[in-house]
């Protein structure tokens, strides 16, 4: 847990929070069926993360067309859903479990092992409460892969979290994904005016089948840090 503690707070040192980071998110006004096809979210708001967009931190080098992902967002009574739309020059996926997260270099350095393949980290952090997920696109026959992880109180205790439902189809050099998270098992309440830290981390792997020890040298990310904020 530490480890992956780390490179949170490594970035988040270098992609300041402001008062204008704020992602507002409508109340459901249709039916979303989580079916991977993203005809249903026409007209939602959405956030862009991609190199060279303001209030958008990079590491590593990115070239034009490298990478965009696009999420929107709509909430209910009992669920938040997400619609992501995935558009990468180079698909490069492994399933990664919670076991293997952490990968120790020669020189011992403790490294996420995400960080070096196609994933999204999707990461609401407060006072108390910490809850991580970890999702990749399906690309090349491959995915989704996902972990995730809830922790409370401040000793930071783990609690069971059910699984999100996740939906994910492929074309071309672009993906989409529907997530549905259940409020009960994130153990938040929703409503009109509720602000909830968030933190968005986007891995970008373009080198499959090559060793980590070759990745590392070559990792490339972006990083969203703001708030989410309830809307009616």
């Amino acid at each position: 847990m530490r480890s992956l503690l780390v490179l949170l707070v490594a970035v988040t040192c270098v992609v300041p929070c402001s008062a204008e980071s704020w992602w507002e998110i409508p109340y459901r006004d249709r039916a979303i069926l989580i079916d991977g096809h993203l005809d249903d979210w026409e007209g939602v708001p959405s956030l862009v993360i991609a190199p060279g967009l303001d209030g958008i931190r990079s590491g590593g080098n990115f070239s034009d067309g490298d990478l965009k992902v696009v999420v929107q967002a709509l909430w209910d009574k009992e669920y938040l859903y997400l619609g992501i739309t995935w558009t990468d020059n180079v698909f490069d996926l492994s399933e990664i479990s919670r076991k293997e997260a952490v990968w120790v270099d020669d020189e011992g350095r403790r490294r996420d092992r995400m960080f070096f393949f196609d994933y999204l980290k999707f990461h609401i952090r407060k006072s108390d409460y910490d809850y991580t997920l970890w999702l990749s696109p399906r690309a090349n026959d491959e995915g989704p892969y996902m972990w995730y992880r809830l922790l409370e109180g401040y000793r930071g205790m783990e609690r069971a979290t059910g699984q999100p439902m996740v939906s994910a189809r492929e074309q071309d050099h672009q993906a989409t994904l529907e997530v549905m998270l259940l409020w009960k098992e994130l153990r938040l309440k929703a409503k009109k005016g509720v602000e909830l830290p968030l933190t968005l981390i986007l891995a970008d792997g373009d080198d499959p089948d090559r060793l980590l020890e070759y990745k590392a040298h070559h990792q490339k990310w972006l990083a969203w840090v703001g708030k989410i904020r309830i809307l009616e």
